[in-house]
């Protein structure tokens, strides 16, 4: 195949997965929306975005114009562009901690001249005006006349939802209430790219010891990084982490997604469920809800399971006083104190990880299940970039679309964000895993990995095991 073929073919299924969005907008009399209007996640051509056969064809895009791109550039270009994303992030932080996206929301669409924008925080307005420009022609902002800014539909998804003045009035609170754009951005711009910045030293140390978050951090290698985060003189990040993580949570319970994977309905009426390291339990609380009957023990530390708790009391208090939810102090690297529980739930716990913490963590759970226990990891899973093998393909669930030709068989760009937090998760001390590496931890563990539910539109996985 020659490289002109190969771009034909490239530039064919942009065309055609254009054609299908177009088909899908037009079959409900709408149009896509427009890059350079704010975002709206409530209008219904954003709604109607999330359809499957829209995400699919979206998919497919990404792949291909990023593939089309790759193949038509020279490769120094090529490599040179890889560094804009770090400079681009630095830049994001800094406009969402100087609040210019709320500040030009409130401006209206004729945008405001830089000197404006900069006068509430007091910062360079010429320093501001290359940043937002740089921004711009990554299509983040629209530069509406030399200076004059404005929000577009990616600036705009950053936006607060509070007024400018209060947001300079009351810095520590910037983020409490907010959406998980702003704190994602300023997290991945903070403690994110200061540990990336190290993943050579990290690498490259024979003793290994010191995550890269931590080396960027000035953590100990003794200290357990949620434990430092739990200090008091970092409760504006771990704030900020919290807002941040919770986000894949809104996004879950959006979706349904904690009902397109395990079928919770098979636990017995009475039985009982382990969220284990819950958060703010509101997987749980979601699960009970549609199967009331359910016993709910609530594992965390015990600030987390103080939130956890108000959370249960505010949506579901009659759970509470039926004596059906149970907040416990535990740590899951201590034996587990419920004794042939039904099932065990973890979500996001084990790619905190390494491999081998995770077997003891897993170990504490398969000592106290029984024989009919489920273990159900909610994790995303990193999909090889060639085609997997059949013994992988074999285990029930685990086969995952791959792509048509010429595109990568895992989609290529389309598919980055999962090998991003592949790498985040390796700088906090843990990773996401193939199936093959959660056969390893689970079969080290005792359990059997049985199935897997993928959850359309996602990522994300049910994995699910049962003692060996």
């Amino acid at each position: 195949m020659t490289s002109v073929s190969t771009l034909r073919l490239l530039a064919n299924l942009i065309s055609e997965a254009v054609d299908t969005i177009e088909g899908v907008y037009a079959t409900a009399d709408m149009t896509p929306p427009s890059l350079n209007t704010p975002w709206n996640p409530k209008a219904p051509s954003e709604a109607l975005g999330q359809d499957l056969v829209v995400m699919e064809a979206k998919t497919k895009l990404v792949a291909a114009a990023a593939q089309l791109v790759a193949t038509a550039r020279d490769p120094i270009s090529s490599l040179l562009s890889f560094s804009d994303g770090v400079p681009l992030l630095a830049c994001l932080r800094t406009v969402s901690e100087l609040n210019v996206v709320e500040i030009l929301r409130e401006a209206g669409p004729q945008g405001l001249h830089v000197n404006e924008i900069a006068s509430p925080s007091k910062v360079d307005p010429d320093l501001l005006a290359r940043m937002l420009r740089y921004l711009a022609t990554n299509h983040i902002f629209c530069e509406a006349a030399p200076d004059v800014f404005v929000n577009n539909r990616i600036s705009s998804s950053l936006d607060k939802g509070k007024p400018s003045a209060v947001l300079f009035d009351k810095p520590e609170e910037r983020l409490t209430g907010t959406a998980t754009a702003a704190a994602l951005v300023e997290m991945f711009g903070d403690e994110i790219l200061k540990s990336f910045a190290l993943l050579t030293e990290a690498v490259l140390d024979p003793n290994g010891e010191q995550s890269p978050m931590k080396r960027a951090l000035g953590v100990s290698s003794s200290e357990p990084l949620f434990n430092w985060m739990m200090r008091p003189e970092n409760r504006l990040r771990a704030n900020r982490f919290n807002i941040a993580m919770h986000g894949d949570s809104q996004r879950e319970q959006a979706l349904g997604a904690n009902f397109k994977g395990f079928d919770w309905s098979q636990l017995p009426n009475g039985g009982i469920l382990v969220d284990v390291g819950c958060g703010m339990g509101s997987i749980s609380l979601t699960i009970a809800k549609k199967y009331p009957t359910l016993r709910v023990v609530n594992q965390d530390f015990g600030p987390v399971l103080h939130k956890a708790k108000t959370h249960w009391q505010e949506n579901f208090p009659e759970q509470i006083e039926k004596n059906l939810v149970e907040f416990q102090a535990h740590d899951f690297f201590l034996p587990q104190p419920v004794k042939g529980a039904d099932a065990f739930l973890l979500r996001h716990i084990t790619h905190d990880w390494s491999d081998e913490k995770t077997v003891q963590i897993l170990q504490r759970l398969c000592d106290a299940s029984k024989p009919t226990t489920h273990l159900v990891l909610i994790e995303h899973i990193v999909p090889s970039v060639a085609e997997e093998p059949v013994s992988i393909k074999a285990i029930p669930g685990a086969a995952r679309p791959t792509a048509p030709a010429p595109l990568l068989p895992n989609f290529g760009a389309a598919s980055s964000a999962i090998y991003f937090r592949d790498m985040m998760m390796h700088n906090l001390g843990g990773k996401e895993r193939t199936i093959a590496n959660f056969v390893n931890v689970l079969e080290k563990a005792g359990w059997k990995l049985v199935r897997i539910h993928r959850i359309p539109g996602m990522e994300q996985c049910h994995i699910v095991g049962v003692p060996a």
